[in-house]
């Protein structure tokens, strides 16, 4: 069945009239009159009966209607929203990040984007860098926002940021006073870290392990939020990323370890861009103006 055909069918029936049909279609009376024949030449049936100079139509030709009208409704939303998604104004995106990238500097970027394209259905998840990584490998991200992935993943990775590790302590302690940390600071106090499979956690053991490992006690924290809170009731001190979100005015402040400086680079990791929609690469490139974003 012509979709041209059903489409000035449909006109016709709306506008009661096969000119008004053409004038509104910017057909030629004779083409409008050609399609509906065959039209009905195609369905077997008259969808319109003459009465003098008026056109009336069938029984057949107002079911017809009814269903032409409702099928072109739907082609008209398809070619829409088609045309959104290339656009990259629909369709979904599903990503990740770690902490505390996520909830310090890429919860504003994607409020933002969420605001400008109310339409695209997105999906923030925040998990560790290995699992980011593995996921974006399996295609069940579109990309993630984690620390360089392995070679053998075979991932493209955009460096956006350099991070460096610091402690976290609370304003009344000692070491608060000072402007940076040195690990010998660090002796016979308890260290609050990351589990294992943090990079941060990797980031911290191959800066102080293994010279310095028995200067102090390390107890596991799974989440940077916990630590930020025991440092708060004053047990302990945090390895944490230096974001000055994290400190608290009047209670908590971060310090750089000096004789350490450990660094690890955080980028946007994904497999091929000629497979991602629009939506997502203008994610991309909204993520990236954390570049310039101050910690």
């Amino acid at each position: 069945m012509d979709f041209r055909a059903l489409k000035t069918f449909e006109a016709c029936v709306r506008h009661g009239h096969f000119l008004k049909a053409a004038e509104e279609l910017q057909y030629a009376p004779s083409t409008v009159t050609l399609q509906i024949q065959r039209l009905e030449d195609d369905l077997g049936v008259s969808l319109f009966v003459r009465d003098g100079k008026r056109m009336i139509v069938t029984e057949a030709g107002r079911w017809l209607h009814h269903e032409a009208a409702a099928l072109l409704k739907s082609i008209g939303t398809m070619r829409q929203t088609v045309s959104d998604i290339a656009a990259g104004d629909s369709g979904s995106v599903r990503f990740a990040a770690i902490e505390p990238v996520a909830s310090q500097q890429l919860a504003s970027v994607v409020a933002d984007f969420c605001k400008i394209r109310p339409n695209v259905e997105l999906t923030m998840e925040v998990s560790g860098s290995r699992t980011i990584a593995e996921r974006v490998r399996s295609g069940e991200l579109e990309f993630g926002i984690c620390a360089a992935p392995p070679s053998n993943l075979m991932l493209e990775f955009e460096p956006l940021i350099e991070e460096r590790l610091g402690v976290m302590l609370n304003i009344n302690h000692p070491l608060a006073e000072q402007d940076s940390i040195t690990s010998n600071d660090l002796a016979g106090l308890t260290v609050l870290v990351k589990e294992p499979t943090c990079v941060y956690r990797e980031l911290w053991e191959t800066a102080i392990y293994p010279t310095r490992r028995n200067l102090f006690s390390c107890m596991e924290v799974g989440s940077f939020f916990v630590i930020q809170q025991m440092v708060k009731a004053e047990f302990g001190i945090g390895i944490v990323p230096i974001y000055s979100g994290l400190e608290q005015e009047g209670s908590l402040v971060i310090r750089p370890i000096a004789d350490l400086n450990p660094v690890i680079s955080i980028g946007i990791a994904y497999k091929d861009k000629h497979l991602l929609g629009k939506a997502a690469i203008l994610l991309m490139e909204a993520i990236k103006v954390i570049r310039e974003i101050p910690h």
